[in-house]
Formats: structure tokens, C-alpha cells, sequence
């Protein structure tokens, strides 16, 4: 609409609506983005990425002691990568250590 044929008074509620619309639009384009960028690389990982061994449910990463471990979301199972275990028990000097390692098990 060109600004003649509008009212007195709405073109500026014209352009506010269409500026915060402009705004809202750059917004959802750059999540799009982001998000093809997240899917790109999990696309890439192998099928079996974060999935149990026991039972083939996800995984989710917990902090024990400052190290990433893997425990299933359905068994309860934890899973370490190679050295983990190894730092984990070098950092038993600890006391939060076992109470942590008791919490994950019991």
C-alpha cells in the first residue's frame, strides 16, 4: 500500500508491524539455519552413535568427577570410553569419587 491511500496515522503501525515481521523472519531463517547445520552433522555420525550396547535405546553423556561418561537412558547401563575408567579411579583420591560411582550403580 503506498503511504497516500493509508490513513492518517496507521502508516507508522504499518511499518512497525512490518519491521518486527522483517526482524522475525531473519530470526526463524538464521534457526533454520543452525538447525540444517546440526542435522548436517548428525547425519554424518555412524547409526549407532550414543546407542546402547545392551539394549539399542539412547545414551546420554553425565559428568562424574569432571569426565564424561555414557549411561542409558532405558537399562541404566554405564558405559566408558577408553581411559575413562583409568581417570576416574586415578581421581579416586576423591572422596566424591565412590560416593559418585555408588550413586550411578545403586
Amino acid at each position: 500500500m503506498s503511504e497516500e491511500i493509508m490513513p492518517s496515522g496507521y502508516s507508522e503501525e504499518e511499518r512497525y508491524f512490518r519491521e518486527r515481521d522483517m526482524k522475525a523472519l531473519a530470526e526463524k531463517r538464521q534457526e533454520l539455519s543452525q538447525n540444517r547445520k546440526e542435522q548436517k552433522a548428525d547425519d554424518a555420525r555412524p547409526e549407532n552413535w550414543m546407542k546402547c550396547p545392551k539394549c539399542g535405546k539412547n545414551m546420554i553423556e553425565i559428568d562424574m568427577e569432571g569426565i564424561l561418561i555414557d549411561k542409558c537412558e532405558s537399562c541404566q547401563g554405564i558405559y566408558f570410553d577408553a581411559g575413562e575408567l583409568e581417570l576416574l579411579l586415578d581421581s579416586r583420591k576423591s572422596p566424591g569419587v565412590m560416593s559418585s560411582l555408588r550413586s550411578l550403580f545403586g
